[in-house]
């Protein structure tokens, strides 16, 4: 019994490392708040306007052929939609990196890409405290609120189990962690943090941007997206590193992309 005991300590010893001691976040950035605010703004229009003119949006100027509209109906569309996507978050990435070396900026230490405290115990604290955070946000929704966990998920299906499912797994698991992170809580929330608003001010101006990407959602899937941006934004707070927020941001979305891919869902026709 002792040494289960133990076991249980050790099992859970990687989660309290994320409780302990002060936290390890610093803001670094030169960016000034109501520029970076700004700087964001245009790296999210910027980059769709590239990604518009790459792609010809379905036209045949573009540098990327996307599916023409009444080709093949909705799914075309879709995938169409999707492809742009794709370019956005490499310009996004791109632009956001240079935008860091403003000013005499390092990147590292604007976007908080630091190596994290505590290590590899600090990703397997936050995986499972990501676990636990998605127990609990699925029995408020299913149990209290009577709320479909998946009602914002079904449109995603055919794509994820059509043609496209390896461009979908990388957009929604890798390109949105890496573009969204980057941008968000990476250079915008560095900036903000060095005003009146602190971190935690600073966190919830940058989450409440990065949840406008989700507009299309339910009002139950917006306030999820919310929580679980500030989830992020504790994980960085905690570890000092950006690296934790992107990692268990990219496995959180995998999770879903695989769930979705090879899980039949409730109502799914």
């Amino acid at each position: 019994m002792e040494n289960q005991g133990h076991a249980g300590r050790r099992w859970f010893r990687p989660a309290s490392s994320l409780l302990r001691g002060p936290p390890a976040y610093r803001a670094l950035s030169p960016w000034r708040p109501g520029l970076a605010l700004l700087a964001t703004i245009a790296i999210v229009a910027l980059s769709f306007g590239g990604a518009a003119l790459l792609t010809g949006l379905g036209g045949d100027s573009g540098l990327v052929e996307l599916p023409k509209p009444g080709r093949g109906g909705a799914l075309d569309a879709a995938t169409g939609t999707l492809q742009v996507f794709a370019v956005w978050q490499v310009l996004v990435v791109v632009l956001t990196v240079l935008s860091s070396t403003f000013f005499r900026g390092r990147v590292c230490d604007v976007l908080a890409l630091r190596t994290a405290t505590g290590g590899w115990r600090a990703y397997a604290g936050a995986v499972l405290a990501l676990v636990g955070l998605q127990i609990v946000l699925a029995v408020v929704q299913q149990g209290l609120l009577k709320h479909d966990v998946m009602t914002d998920l079904r449109p995603f299906v055919n794509l994820i189990r059509g043609p496209e499912w390896a461009l979908t797994a990388m957009v929604v698991g890798i390109g949105a962690p890496l573009s969204e992170e980057l941008l968000f809580r990476g250079f915008l929330l560095s900036a903000l943090a060095h005003t009146a608003l602190g971190f935690w001010g600073a966190a919830v101006v940058a989450t409440l941007l990065w949840t406008g990407l989700h507009a299309g959602y339910s009002l139950v899937g917006i306030i999820e997206v919310f929580i679980i941006g500030m989830f992020f934004s504790w994980l960085l707070w905690r570890t000092g590193s950006l690296r934790v927020a992107i990692f268990c941001h990219a496995l959180y979305n995998s999770a879903i992309v695989l769930a979705l891919r090879f899980v039949d869902l409730p109502g799914q026709g």
